[in-house]
């Protein structure tokens, strides 16, 4: 498992990802952003910067594309100075303004953007980013709008959300490969039966109530995961974007969905598929 940190204190620190994919709005807060891709960026990594502008429809008025337009302008200039911020830290950064349609449509060309690119991580603040990381086989980085709180870059403490399967397996494994030396990882196990409750011995863990009904999520659920990160005082919280534990029929998709929108800190999501969540550390990950 190949983690930061160092072995003696002549090898240096490595963040944990080599190529990451920005996706920009506007709406974001930028130097919080950057930090983000500041601090886990590997020395050399390439980063991209993806400007996203609604496309221009021949339905709309004149007076709303020339709005598109404004807009477009406005966020071309906030990509060039965000390139130029991370030249100062020493990251080379290119960049592309990419108009975009809605809803699926939208998600798709953002999946191939993301996929193009290799991206070992995609980073953004909008919730609509859940749906990537099921489409592109690497982790997606959501970061709350506004941030309620300043979290710790890299982060000290991490907190991942397992039911137990082999799909939200591959968060525990990530979580053990991008910890820094001294960071504190907390598995959160959900069970709907708690006293029957299996979790991994390598980490500390507790275990969340998980009542679910047959038509989808409860809410309860999502309350009983980020109160848990929240209460624990946590720097990033992470969870599959897939999967489920067959005998309690969790929806981890619509876990994932809903965290995203009731969380007030970043909000890392490892796919199934993730070719970056490798080997778990010594004595395995269940």
């Amino acid at each position: 498992m190949r983690r930061w940190g160092q072995e003696s204190m002549h090898t240096p620190v490595v963040a944990p990802y080599a190529r990451i994919v920005v996706l920009m709005t506007g709406s974001e807060h930028v130097a919080s952003l950057l930090g983000y891709v500041a601090g886990w960026a590997q020395r050399g990594a390439r980063v991209h910067i993806a400007g996203l502008v609604p496309s221009l429809s021949h339905g709309d008025s004149g007076s709303g594309n020339a709005r598109l337009l404004c807009r477009r302008i406005s966020l071309t200039a906030t990509v060039d100075a965000a390139c130029e911020a991370l030249a100062r830290h020493g990251i080379e950064a290119d960049n592309e303004i990419v108009q975009v349609e809605a809803g699926a449509v939208q998600t798709e060309a953002l999946a191939r953007a993301v996929r193009a690119s290799r991206a070992e991580l995609a980073i953004g603040s909008s919730d609509s980013l859940v749906s990537l990381a099921g489409s592109t086989g690497c982790p997606v980085l959501v970061l709350p709008t506004p941030f309620a709180r300043r979290c710790q870059v890299p982060p000290r403490r991490i907190f991942v959300a397992s039911d137990g399967s082999a799909e939200s397996a591959f968060a525990v494994r990530e979580a053990a490969r991008i910890a820094a030396p001294g960071a504190a990882v907390r598995v959160g196990y959900l069970a709907c039966n708690p006293v029957a409750a299996r979790h991994p011995e390598d980490f500390d863990a507790v275990v969340l109530k998980a009542p679910h009904d047959d038509g989808g999520v409860s809410d309860d659920v999502l309350h009983a995961i980020v109160e848990a990160a929240r209460q624990w005082h946590t720097d990033l919280l992470m969870l599959g974007p897939r999967g489920g534990h067959a005998g309690g029929r969790l929806r981890y998709g619509s876990i994932a969905a809903g965290v995203a929108q009731r969380a007030v800190l970043p909000l890392l999501l490892v796919p199934q598929m993730s070719q970056r969540a490798g080997p778990a550390a010594a004595g395995g990950v269940h």
